[in-house]
């Protein structure tokens, strides 16, 4: 016995209650938080240890943040850098930092290392000691001796009459070289025209906790926003060049808010104002946005329960789900207003095709879940908890809703009539089943040779003022870093500095060899304890065979061996209270009883070569998160050949079970031509397809077979041709609106829909042919 409206009506205010009270715990008692990193749209997999270690780096970037304040004048860039940390300072959730301690100089790194004599040797240097050639030894050191650009030989010749601790000095590079200190003050120089010079003094802040959170980032951005702002209205000459993760987040956030706001309110507009032409009633215009704004509090909640963290760009694409969940109330509009509908269950004629729709097109959302990008495991939790909320809410709420219900079926508008009857000339006039085969065929062959880009810096824009203030301070500070590196993993700190002690003549020769240009690596510092007892051993051995003879005679000195038990090692505790030791921070990491140290890379040519050097290795991990997502990219946009195989023989089992295997083909067919036509398109507009090209076409799917569905049901009549006319044009102004984002990724997944549903919209009356009611 089939439930009375009334009961309908209870039935849906009981499931909406408990999902308000659902909500308004999760609300209460559950974080979550709006994230806008789009480099963390695409999660990667890791072994586990990788991917903790991987992530807490990356929250130490993220929390990392530079401001250099500039001046003509040096007084007055500090003056401004002093006011600028001030004004920053009253912000609560971040550490700031304009005065600093002594950067490490020249004799202050000189006594921490001269209590280990014989301990550091560079590269060079030993190999010419285990040459055993002395006259090659000694032009060696005579070279040293020559080399006037260098301050360490007189630094150290009293204490080290090898010169071994002046040349391994000499190999080293101190990450802060670009800065001096004055009276605490960090300070970087460029040269301008006319010989002027301009002062940046560094102010630092790094934001407290874990990561960033979004309005922390914004009240960042906006306060400097503000200080560059009083510098242009006063004339003071000053100017602020800012780097890190809460300016590009900010960024991010501001333009995906507002691109979500006008893009929602400029389609719901349309679609309103399309209910009103079409259906003529104010009320009909209230229950649409009733519908959307229900189906997006089901989203809303589907996500608060299922995650934590949702990106911005999600919120974006969650503007689509305004065109598809409008779809169930033009159903019901169209039968309630244009047919004569029955008073007692005045939607059964179409509840089979609204179940029927909402199958083939939650299918088509279902298999993003299990995609491995949380992006679009995201969108699809939204879209199919939305549409799912939109169904219940027509199929338990409207029949309650009398007033909606014409007193006799009204006249379909001319237009409508007219498109029906062009409709009808297509069906009487359609092309032959071989060709379309003969086109799905080709165009399946040439999707082959298609240009796909993976890279996910690709999918949207960071403003140009961003990165140009980044590559600015880069080269001020001279760190450009590459945001690949090694991590080395060990049970003990001497372990990981001996693993990267085995790295280093292999990075060395790809420095020669010209394949990256710099590494920074601790171990270029500090030697592992075995290391340095070799050394010493060498260095003693060479002392008494004479090795240093001509030497000791140019100089006046005479090296003497110590017996070997009275040489001292540097070990990592004492090297890290030394004046270096700080410059690097963030490449070494304790997690309970491992330790991981990084080497940093710089303009890497050949990453094949690095990952096979870390493969060589155990321990040795080359993490390059950019290279993984677009490997993991790659390998989805392959996986979406069987996901669109998977939704097809899913809905095609659907209809052959309803329609027979025939019709079930035809039915499969119209929206697969219609992802095909608007990937080629695509192709052509951008120049290449992204996965969310792709991953449009899954929507594409899902609408088409929708779209199918109620003209199999249903026979070509003019009801239905108003009602999927309706649907087309909500969603095509969703997807066309999306066009225009100044994010590509958004840009080319709303051109590619809106393609795809223009395409099925002219294909998918042929399924008329299975039904010939005309209601």
């Amino acid at each position: 016995m089939p439930l009375s409206s009334r009961t309908k009506l209870v039935v849906w205010c009981i499931q909406f209650a408990v999902l308000l009270a659902g909500l308004s715990y999760l609300w209460l008692f559950k974080s979550f938080t709006i994230v806008a990193d789009l480099n963390q749209i695409f999660s990667v997999e890791q072994d586990p240890e990788i991917q903790l270690v991987s992530d807490q780096l990356e929250q130490q970037q993220l929390r990392q943040h530079l401001l250099l304040v500039g001046h003509q004048d040096k007084a007055s860039a500090i003056k401004y850098a002093q006011r600028a940390a001030k004004s920053l300072n009253e912000i609560t959730g971040i550490a700031v930092k304009v005065k600093f301690d002594a950067l490490p100089q020249l004799d202050s790194i000189v006594r921490d290392y001269l209590n280990y004599p014989h301990a550091f040797i560079s590269e060079q240097y030993r190999y010419l000691l285990q040459a055993n050639d002395s006259q090659r030894l000694f032009n060696y050191q005579f070279n040293l001796l020559n080399d006037v650009a260098s301050p360490w030989v007189s630094a150290t010749l009293k204490s080290d009459k090898t010169l071994a601790l002046a040349d391994f000095f000499n190999q080293q590079r101190l990450p802060s070289a670009q800065l001096k200190n004055h009276d605490g003050f960090l300070i970087a120089t460029k040269s301008e025209a006319l010989e002027q010079v301009r002062y940046y003094v560094l102010v630092n802040f790094m934001s407290n906790g874990t990561g960033l959170d979004l309005n922390v980032a914004k009240k960042i951005a906006a306060n400097v926003a503000s200080l560059r702002q009083q510098a242009l209205t006063q004339d003071t000459g000053v100017d602020y060049l800012a780097t890190g993760a809460a300016f590009f987040t900010a960024s991010a956030s501001s333009s995906a808010q507002s691109e979500m706001a006008l893009f929602g309110a400029i389609s719901i507009l349309a679609t309103l104002l399309l209910i009103m032409v079409i259906y003529r009633s104010v009320l009909s215009v209230f229950c649409t946005l009733f519908v959307v704004l229900v189906s997006m509090i089901y989203g809303y909640t589907a996500l608060r329960l299922l995650f934590s963290e949702v990106n911005v760009l999600t919120l974006v694409f969650a503007v689509t789900l305004i065109g598809i969940a409008a779809d169930y109330s033009f159903h019901a509009l169209s039968e309630l207003r244009f047919s004569q509908a029955k008073i007692a269950n005045p939607l059964h004629n179409i509840r089979s095709s609204l179940l029927l729709g909402f199958l083939t097109t939650t299918a088509g959302y279902l298999i993003l879940v299990f995609t491995p990008l949380i992006l679009f495991k995201q969108i699809a939790v939204f879209t199919m908890a939305g549409l799912l909320g939109a169904l219940l809410c027509v199929l338990l709420l409207y029949p309650s809703l009398m007033l909606l219900k014409a007193k006799s079926a009204m006249q379909v508008p001319n237009f409508i009539t007219g498109l029906h009857n062009v409709q009808q000339v297509w069906l009487n006039n359609k092309l032959a089943m071989g060709w379309q085969m003969l086109f799905i065929i080709v165009a399946l062959f040439g999707l082959t040779f298609l240009d796909n880009d993976d890279d996910p810096r690709h999918f949207y824009k960071v403003p140009d003022d961003l990165i140009t203030q980044q590559q600015t301070i880069s080269d001020l500070l001279a760190a450009q870093w590459d945001s690949s590196y090694l991590l080395i993993a060990g049970d003990s700190e001497q372990q990981v500095l001996r693993q990267m002690e085995q790295l280093l003549p292999q990075f060395e020769q790809l420095q020669a060899d010209k394949e990256i240009a710099a590494y920074s690596s601790i171990s270029q510092w500090l030697p592992s304890i075995s290391m340095q007892k070799s050394n010493q051993q060498l260095l003693s051995g060479a002392v008494n065979r004479g090795d240093f003879t001509q030497l000791n005679s140019m100089l006046g000195f005479n090296a003497v061996a110590r017996p070997l038990d009275d040489y001292q090692q540097l070990d990592f505790a004492t090297w890290q209270n030394t004046k270096v030791a700080p410059l690097f921070t963030n490449q070494w990491l304790q997690i309970e009883n491992r330790f991981y140290s990084v080497i940093k890379l710089k303009s890497l040519q050949n990453e094949s070569a690095v990952k096979t050097l870390a493969n060589t290795y155990a321990g040795v991990f080359l993490i390059d998160k950019v290279a993984d997502i677009s490997e993991q990219i790659g390998q989805f946009r392959q996986q979406l050949i069987f996901i669109y195989a998977l939704a097809l023989a899913a809905a095609m089992a659907i209809f052959w079970l309803r329609y027979g295997l025939l019709n079930a083909f035809v039915a499969v067919t119209r929206p697969l031509i219609a992802v095909l036509v608007a990937l080629i398109l695509s192709t052509w507009f951008y120049g290449s397809l992204t996965v969310f090209n792709y991953v449009a076409g899954i929507l594409i799917l899902a609408l088409g077979l929708d779209y199918c569905v109620f003209y199999a049901e249903h026979g070509l009549c003019k009801k239905i041709t108003l009602t999927t006319c309706m649907s087309a044009l909500s969603s095509l102004f969703v997807f066309a609106i999306l066009i225009v984002s100044s994010t590509p990724a958004v840009s080319q997944f709303g051109f590619t829909v809106f393609i795809g549903v223009v395409v099925v919209f002219l294909l998918a009356p042929r399924l008329a042919l299975v039904s010939k009611r005309n209601i």
